[in-house]
């Protein structure tokens, strides 16, 4: 449910402090100012946080979300960005506090935020608190159809965990008593990635991402060929490179199955798809008309997220494909391209089509 608009034209904003318009009264000599905020600024902050948390920039992304909260505090998409952003920088209950307030107020789809919740209860090793929203859940008959079984995992792996008494049951001012998580077992990893929705299974990988995850390196090679969202498979090769995991596996993507070392993989941030299109991109377009470049350079980013680690041949006719698709966003009128680039343009469409589990 969380998605970007297409091809909106970007805004230059001027103030960097304030980024609104300043008004001033001239038929008054005090000079007395009036602020009205820039049409539409919260939702271009909000797709500008969406940007960065793609690119893993999560504290630019907390600062915009931020801005555009002041906005528009009762924003769905808003409110779970900057709750996203904070729980990839380990601020686990600042971003509680958020999705408490969606849940107090009303704000979003229900089990949606509920989903959200759980996930962040499951990072802050609050197993208490996750048997008893879930057997209020299921008491209550509030559980989408094909959601029962990951939930039952759940409330059963946070029962083991209570009654084990590994929960994480200390002050937080005494950290010195802090007790270690247990380690999920990979029964219970199995089933989120298998059954849960794209933000379960993000979750999922995130929390494993902060762990040695060489105990599961298998199920997560196995979740690389199975039919999953590319952005989880590129977060999931993203986990195994940091770690150093040094494996060949196969990765199928679009249609692709391709087999790679991990080790000898770029990052995401240094693919040939990324870096040749940026230069003839940056050639053609940043001195003439620098806000379609940098709205391009969103696009090619995007995808290249979703693409990774494909090799894509042929990346002259895709960044051809991008100044086209741009160009007619401020209708330009460029003559009919060859069938060439027409399919090339399908595929960047049908990119830019598919939604971010992310936000």
């Amino acid at each position: 449910m969380f998605f970007m608009e297409r091809h909106a034209k970007l805004t230059t904003i001027n103030s960097k402090k304030s980024r609104r318009f300043v008004m001033k009264n001239t038929k008054s000599e005090r000079k007395d100012e009036k602020v009205i905020p820039f049409p539409n600024l919260a939702q271009l902050l909000l797709k500008k946080g969406m940007q960065a948390m793609e690119e893993k920039k999560f504290k630019n992304a907390r600062e915009l979300f931020g801005q555009a909260y002041e906005l528009e505090p009762e924003d769905e998409d808003i409110n779970i960005g900057l709750a996203l952003s904070l729980v990839e920088l380990g601020n686990y209950q600042d971003a509680k506090a958020i999705v408490n307030k969606m849940m107090g107020n009303g704000i979003g789809e229900y089990f949606h935020v509920i989903n959200i919740y759980l996930m962040i209860l499951l990072q802050l090793n609050e197993h208490r608190e996750i048997i008893s929203v879930v057997e209020a859940l299921l008491e209550e008959n509030q559980v989408p159809e094909g959601r029962v079984e990951s939930l039952e995992h759940l409330l059963a792996m946070s029962k083991r965990i209570v009654e084990q008494g590994s929960e994480q049951e200390y002050s937080d001012d005494f950290p010195e008593f802090k007790v270690e998580s247990p380690q999920i077992q990979e029964e219970e990893i199995k089933v989120i990635l298998e059954t849960g929705t794209m933000q379960e299974q993000f979750f999922m990988l995130s929390s494993l991402a902060g762990q040695n995850i060489r105990p599961w390196v298998g199920l997560l090679c196995q979740y690389l060929i199975e039919e999953k969202h590319p952005f989880l498979k590129t977060f999931t090769l993203s986990i195994l490179k940091e770690q150093e995991v040094d494996k060949i596996v196969e990765v199928d993507k679009f249609g692709q199955t391709i087999t790679v070392n991990i080790v000898d993989l770029p990052i995401v941030e240094e693919t040939h798809f990324l870096s040749d299109i940026h230069k003839t991109l940056r050639d053609r377009l940043e001195n003439n008309n620098p806000i379609m470049f940098e709205q391009a350079m969103e696009m090619v980013k995007r995808h290249n997220i979703l693409l990774y680690p494909l090799n894509i041949p042929n990346l002259e006719g895709w960044a051809e494909g991008y100044y086209r698709i741009v160009s007619e966003a401020y209708g330009i009128d460029l003559k009919e391209p060859d069938e060439r680039i027409n399919i090339i343009i399908e595929e960047i469409r049908n990119l830019e089509g598919m939604t971010f589990p992310v936000i």
